[in-house]
């Protein structure tokens, strides 16, 4: 037994997935999950068990359903049903898929638009070179497929004419239907029938060892949890924004303008304040106006009798002429000869933006019989196209698109004309000219803000000056007139864009008048200091405030009320989000029960088969509703510190494997160079586990090695299963050329003189170079034949190309003859003749390869053959 727990020399048999039964179902799982759950948490679980993805009606039922389990609603709105049982649907097995064909690349690296790649129904295996063109044919497959590394595709970089433009493809499926069906292809793009096939490269050799990831395959009723955790997401955002629209500043203390107990009680509500206490306050009737008048009319004849009054008045009429002191200074400073000046700056550059802007739109799209090119009824037209633009599609305008005003198909230049238009809309120069407009714009509205009226009719300020200086009220009455007409002149020019209309030089502010007012003010105070407040005065004001604001409170008590209410709401709704703990714990328990087991298991098989039985650990959990494994050495280490380059790629295959084999919807795996870094042995383990894995499904894959080509070719034929060969090479400097049905290890196909004499029957229907190209063919065929002839037939196998045993057994079958061996150099000889156009044969010399050369060569092959296959007795 080995660290897993499996006994040596176990093979994970590839059984069909549908074959493989858990004690209990998904349904079952998620069925007893419902009765244990809230009850917009099982119509949530509900739908996504029924309709798959919930509509934005059903979330909205959910979203009400939270509210009334959290006790968030008015309790008395009418509720969705509530299904009893979540069940309602089946398990969805995989139905039959088979990938055909890969053809039409484009912007694949260098390959050619015409290379195609044909695939057969059980093991087809790709052989080249390294830069042969294998790994572009490999890059699409994992793009347009699943794969946990998604791998760039860069066009021809040695063409630079190739249009910088995503790679596309065109796939050939079969449904199992027998009828072929496209898919086109373009990087980026997601095909659910694509993603049934999982690809295994370097790269994802890496994440699957070293990383924890998200499973490559969705078990039937799993998809219940991602879209759990989606609905789960809209009702927090749902809740999050009733938050945000119930939460606002408490500005009722601005009602009331002195300090006291209620006006304190207000400032401090919160969630928790009492709201029949707040009412009780609100108290306030005919009894409560009749005290207010009257402590106002004592509170008046007291102050008649005092010189309280007095020096109240005189300390707010300083606070008001200081306040109107700096009003009177900012505004002088803001609409004076500096404000006027920058206006200039302002308007001068916003001309010269102007003119640039126009000039750059006539240079882009002039024409002799248009003169408003470039001007800003021409920029609001080109801008407002090309939104329209933007909303018809993303590739608009290309040549055969309608135009946007007459409809008619776009030739070329009608396009780039478009296309030029809309890019004087990026033009540096407008970009400057509307800064230049903005930049007006933002100072008009400075200047409209400003408040010129500095002395309102009802103010305070107005009163007290006109007591203490009535002259001077006249004075900043004009001074406010000035400042007025200064703002409209600055905006009325700027607006109209007229330089000359700008008002010019400083404006004078009363500023001595003002002092001489404070000086007034500060006389007046000091003659009054020694007066004293009578302590009757502050009981009356004290009562005169609670009985006001109680007043005011009684005006505003059912805004308050509600502020209070939609406190607590909040402070309970930001208690009450949503917690995705009930669906990921939920899911790693169904997971474990389900798949964990079983996925160990297998994992423990595949291993086995693939010579890594090492010491690892396999963990598993759920993550915001997905299903994440991660496979890691013993102790905490990680795997590049312990294994090998070599058994971490095999223990990383065997978990590919592993994924792959549990997912009932897995149509096809393709392996890009599985064996790299492997010794031979592994080599032969992964060789026969993939031959195996044909059995089941449809099995790509790419390599450049030899020894694993043939190690690969040679198991799949012991197990019965059908081979489909390609060769890719790179032909005059072009890669990605591929020769169908072709391998150097494909030797079954040349056993026989077969494919020679394919050859000769199309070589006679044709004539001049395509005939002697066909002659060429078939003398190649010829040879590759005789070599099989030469180590299967006459060597009896002793000695395999690209094997590194050697069967001493066979020796004593060898029928060795001389004759048969001068006769197998000299059809060595003659078909190079036809290949290359020399020999040393009379028979040919001199003359051109022609049919009936080929013709003879396979009957003197066919010869040989029958003399070369019998054992020695």
């Amino acid at each position: 037994m080995d660290d897993l727990g499996v006994a040596n020399g176990g093979s994970a048999a590839s059984v069909p997935p549908d074959q493989v039964q858990p004690k209990t179902t998904i349904w079952d799982e998620l069925n007893s999950w419902g009765k244990a759950i809230a009850d917009w948490q099982r119509y949530v679980i509900s739908h996504a068990v029924r309709d798959g993805t919930l509509s934005d009606a059903r979330i909205d039922e959910a979203y009400r359903l939270f509210l009334r389990d959290r006790e968030l609603d008015n309790g008395d709105e009418e509720l969705p049903e509530v299904p009893d049982s979540v069940t309602g649907r089946s398990a969805v097995e995989g139905t039959p898929l088979a990938l055909q064909a890969v053809k039409s690349l484009q912007n694949v690296n260098a390959i050619p638009e015409v290379a195609h790649m044909t695939f057969g129904p059980q093991l087809t295996v790709i052989y080249g070179h390294n830069g042969a063109g294998k790994s572009g044919f490999a890059r699409i497959l994992s793009c347009a497929c699943f794969s946990r590394s998604r791998p760039q595709i860069i066009r021809n970089i040695y063409d630079d004419e190739a249009a910088d433009t995503p790679a596309t493809a065109q796939f050939v499926i079969d449904r199992g239907n027998g009828f072929d069906e496209d898919i086109v292809f373009t990087d980026g793009d997601e095909h659910d029938d694509l993603k049934r096939i999982s690809v295994f490269d370097s790269s994802v050799a890496r994440i699957h060892l070293a990383k924890e990831n998200e499973l490559g395959f969705q078990p039937a009723g799993f998809d219940v949890f991602d879209e759990a955790m989606r609905v789960l997401s809209l009702i927090a955002e749902k809740l999050e924004a009733n938050i945000n629209s119930k939460t606002r500043p408490n500005k009722f203390e601005q009602l009331f303008a002195d300090p006291g107990p209620i006006a304190d009680k207000i400032a401090a509500l919160n969630a928790s304040s009492d709201i029949e206490q707040v009412r009780a306050l609100a108290t306030f009737g005919a009894a409560e106006q009749e005290r207010l008048d009257e402590v106002a009319r004592q509170e008046k004849e007291l102050l008649a009798k005092s010189p309280v009054e007095t020096l109240r008045a005189l300390a707010a009429a300083k606070t008001d002429i200081e306040a109107l002191q700096k009003t009177i200074r900012d505004l002088a400073s803001a609409l004076g000869n500096d404000a006027c000046e920058k206006a200039r700056g302002f308007l001068n550059n916003h001309k010269a933006a102007l003119l640039e802007a126009v000039k750059a739109g006539s240079e882009t799209v002039s024409h002799p019989q248009l003169t408003e090119t470039g001007s800003a009824d021409w920029d609001q037209f080109v801008l407002a196209s090309r939104r329209l633009g933007g909303k018809e599609g993303g590739e608009y305008p290309a040549e055969g698109d309608p135009c946007l005003l007459c409809h008619r198909p776009l030739d070329e230049p009608s396009a780039t004309l478009i296309s030029r238009m809309w890019g004087f809309l990026d033009h540096e120069a407008r970009k400057a000219a509307v800064a230049a407009d903005n930049q007006l714009n933002d100072y008009i509205a400075q200047l409209k803000g400003y408040n010129c009226g500095l002395l309102p009719a009802e103010s305070r300020i107005r009163a007290d000056l006109s007591k203490i200086n009535p002259s001077l009220v006249a004075e900043i009455d004009a001074l406010a007139s000035t400042f007025d007409k200064r703002r409209n002149s600055l905006v009325a020019a700027i607006e109209k864009g007229v330089v000359d209309d700008l008002p010019t030089g400083d404006l004078a502010v009363p500023d001595d008048a003002l002092a001489n007012a404070l000086t007034d003010i500060a006389t007046q105070e000091e003659a009054l200091r020694d007066g004293k407040f009578d302590e009757l005065l502050a009981t009356l004001k004290e009562e005169r405030i609670s009985l006001r604001q109680r007043q005011v409170l009684s005006k505003n008590i059912d805004d308050i009320v509600a502020f209070v209410e939609d406190l607590a709401w909040i402070e309970k709704a930001s208690n009450s989000r949503p917690n995705s703990r009930f669906i990921t714990d939920r899911q790693k328990v169904v997971f474990k029960k389900l798949i964990e087991g079983d996925y160990k298991e297998r994992l423990k098989d595949e291993c086995a088969s693939l010579d890594c039985s090492l010491p690892f650990e396999f963990k598993a959990r759920g993550s915001d509703g997905k299903t994440l494994r991660r496979l890691s050495a013993k102790g905490g280490h990680k795997s590049d510190d312990i294994f090998s380059e070599g058994e971490q790629r095999a223990l990383s295959l065997a978990d590919f494997l592993t994924e792959v084999n549990l997912n009932p919807s897995s149509a096809a795996i393709i392996l890009d160079d599985p064996v790299t870094s492997l010794d031979h042995q592994r080599k032969r383990a992964i060789a026969k586990r993939l031959a195996e894995e044909a059995s089941v499904r449809q099995v790509i894959v790419f390599t450049h090695d030899l020894v694993f080509l043939t190690l690969l070719t040679d198991q799949a034929n012991a197990a019965g299963c059908d081979v489909t060969s390609h060769w890719v090479q790179r032909l005059e400097g072009v890669p990605g050329c591929v020769r169908i049905d072709d391998a150097p290890a494909n030797n079954r196909a040349y056993r026989k003189t077969t494919k020679a004499k394919e050859c000769l029957a199309k070589a006679k229907q044709v004539s001049g170079n395509e005939r002697l190209d066909l002659v060429k063919d078939g003398a190649a065929a010829l040879r590759r034949t005789l070599e099989v002839v030469v180590e299967r037939d006459l060597f009896k196998e002793t000695v395999q190309r690209w094997s590194e045993q050697i069967r001493l057994g066979a020796i004593t079958k060898i029928n060795w003859s001389d004759e048969l061996a001068d006769e197998i150099v000299a059809l060595q000889d003659d078909t190079s003749r036809l290949l290359e156009g020399h020999s040393n044969s009379d028979e040919f010399a001199g003359q051109m390869p022609d049919v009936d050369d080929l013709e003879k060569l396979i009957a003197r092959l066919d010869a040989v053959i029958g003399k070369a296959r019998p054992e020695r007795k």
